[in-house]
């Protein structure tokens, strides 16, 4: 009986994300660790998707619905702003041992 291997980076972020950063990275004078710090992925991370990119699309071929497919999926300041603060009520909620959000559709008690 054979142990399957681990896939070491081929399933780890999609590859429209992948194409994304390439092209920045290949169309902008932005460098590996400004691209890093953006799409929070390592810098090494991102020197192999741009390897990657080199190898799937020598010639610079343009997919422009995979762009517009992704532009869409990637989460915007706000909205990451958003979860970092549920996050934030959450375990502040969990350290203090009370509950911090109010809880639509059940009957407050009154006295």
């Amino acid at each position: 009986m054979e142990i399957p291997q681990k896939k070491r980076y081929s399933g780890k972020y999609d590859s429209k994300l992948k194409i994304i950063i390439a092209r920045e990275y290949l169309s902008t004078d932005q460098g590996y660790k400004s691209l890093s710090t953006k799409y929070n992925i390592p810098p090494t991370s991102i020197a192999d998707i741009v390897s990657w990119y080199k190898k799937r699309y020598p010639t610079g071929e343009k997919d422009e619905s995979v762009i517009q497919a992704t532009e869409s999926t990637i989460p915007s300041e706000a909205d990451l702003k958003i979860t970092a603060l549920e996050m934030l009520i959450e375990n502040a909620g969990k350290e203090l041992g009370v509950d911090l959000v109010k809880k639509f559709g059940t009957k407050q008690f009154r006295k």
